[in-house]
């Protein structure tokens, strides 16, 4: 409760702005909420068990069924999980970069830690609720992705991306759950591994990503995509540190990211083999494709904010005049991207690291030779550097202009922009979000010389638009008509 209303402040920093009151009352709105679902939870359960400790809470059945439905909603609620995550892309971009990176990175990691309590290690036993964790991790874990696919502002770009690996997160867990029930021991370490493991990676790669696009917001005086350029020429030690924090997300070898997820699709892996039904290998192999789907889109959605935001050239002002953040700014992020390949390359240890804690059982089950594969990694790219380094000496590279329609050179205007970027995936997925775009041409009777062509995408997210929207509409119109019956209006 300290976090929350902290946050809140925190997140309300800059209160004149109205957008940044809305944004601070929809998130204080949505702890409340979860708040409520979690106290509600919690005294149902200590009303059957007569006591407010975790261990003690051994429920079964039908009669666990109401007090684990009410925690699950509300840890999600405070997790930011589909169907619950309205709030965390309208916060998490309002509030302060640093505020940002502590709450996507740090405090939405206490709704984990408390499913790992109530529903992992702890007493209550529903037979639906392992599944239940799959099946809205797996949702939100595409949602997320898809959806940060259509931002053009970074930092929502990212606020989405905590919604994928929160999702990703209760997959995994979900998976341990159902593992232990079927009595798949290896599984269960696996995913269970994965889940403890991804948690920290988030928190350490997703703080990198807030505090660069802080960086970016700072010096080059806006977030949004289309306006930015050409930075890694001019901010090159953000443009790095925001490239290595891009590669872990998305999982690429060596990088921390990568070893996380690498637990869950072993564990998938396992479960599609190893399965003691036909309907948990079913399982086991559907996730594994899933888990791939998301890891496509999420390499195509960072392939974007790092390529359109630091590569080709600048396209405002803003962009053209951004210089290189301060000492500080720059060694906080380059302290977390050398976090982010240590706990990558370090990965067999936190392993060894989780079984003497007591969370997993088995000693040894990490096979790939992370350090190995590393030197010879760093062995190709040295050789080919210098290769191409005696080469270049040898044969000069001519410049020359090819054919370039008269333009004379790359400009801005020729490059591609966020929305073009990735419309052929967003446009196969538009049933989702009703996606269209529209063109406007200016002077068409020159049809082959319009003086001004403008494209416009749009998209509609039917879950805010149609059920949430429509809900607090009539919250708010049930509580104005209650307020004002009261006597002179007053609510003391």
């Amino acid at each position: 409760e300290l976090m929350a209303l902290s946050s809140f402040l925190l997140v309300a920093t800059e209160h004149e702005r109205q957008s940044v009151r809305r944004a601070a009352f929809i998130y204080l709105g949505a702890t409340r909420i979860g708040s409520a679902f979690l106290v509600a939870g919690f005294l149902w359960a200590h009303a059957l068990t007569g006591s407010w400790d975790f261990q003690v809470w051994v429920l079964h059945g039908p009669t666990a069924t109401g007090p684990a439905a009410l925690i699950l909603v509300g840890f999600l609620t405070k997790a930011g999980s589909w169907p619950f995550h309205l709030w965390l892309p309208i916060a998490h971009p309002i509030a302060p970069s640093p505020v940002s990176a502590v709450m996507s990175g740090v405090m939405i990691k206490t709704a984990v830690y408390g499913i790992f309590r109530v529903f992992v290690i702890g007493g209550i036993d529903v037979t639906w609720m392992g599944w239940m964790l799959v099946a809205l991790g797996a949702i939100s874990a595409f949602w997320g992705v898809l959806f940060a696919l259509l931002q053009d502002d970074l930092k929502r770009v990212l606020a989405y991306s905590s919604v994928e690996n929160m999702g990703l997160i209760l997959l995994a867990a979900g998976i341990a759950v159902v593992a232990k029930g079927a009595r798949l021991a290896a599984v269960c370490d696996l995913a269970l591994a994965a889940a403890l493991y991804h948690s920290l990676n988030h928190g350490i790669f997703k703080s990198l990503l807030f505090l660069g696009a802080g960086t970016v917001d700072a010096h080059a005086h806006t977030r949004e995509m289309d306006r930015l350029g050409g930075l890694i020429h001019r901010m090159p030690w953000t443009g790095a540190t925001f490239l290595v924090g891009s590669a872990a997300i998305c999982a690429l070898p060596l990088l921390n990211g990568f070893a996380s997820e690498w637990l869950l699709y072993r564990g998938l892996l396992l479960m599609g083999f190893m399965g003691k039904s036909g309907e948990l290998r079913l399982a086991g192999l559907l996730l594994l494709g899933w888990v791939g789907l998301v890891g496509a889109l999420a390499l195509s959605c960072f392939a974007r904010a790092f390529g359109i935001s630091f590569l080709g050239e600048p396209r405002s002002g803003g962009a053209r005049n951004a210089q290189e953040g301060t000492p500080a700014m720059v060694g906080a992020c380059v302290f977390l991207a050398v976090l982010c390949a240590a706990l990558g390359l370090s990965a067999p240890w936190v392993w060894d690291a989780m079984h003497d804690l007591g969370f997993i059982h088995a000693r040894q089950a990490w096979t790939l030779p992370l350090i190995p594969l590393a030197i010879v990694l760093v062995g190709i790219c040295v050789a080919t550097w210098a290769a191409m380094s005696v080469l270049a000496r040898r044969r000069p590279v001519r410049k020359y202009v090819t054919w370039d329609c008269g333009f004379g050179g790359q400009i801005a205007t020729g490059q591609y922009t966020a929305a073009g970027f990735v419309q052929p995936i967003v446009r196969l997925f538009g049933v989702l979000y009703r996606y269209e775009m529209s063109i406007t041409v200016e002077g068409s009777r020159r049809r082959h010389f319009p003086t001004e062509v403008r494209a416009e995408a749009r998209h509609e997210a039917y879950l805010e638009s149609r059920v949430y929207g429509p809900l607090l509409s009539g919250v708010q119109r049930l509580s104005e008509r209650f307020i004002y019956r009261l006597p002179a209006g007053s609510i003391h």
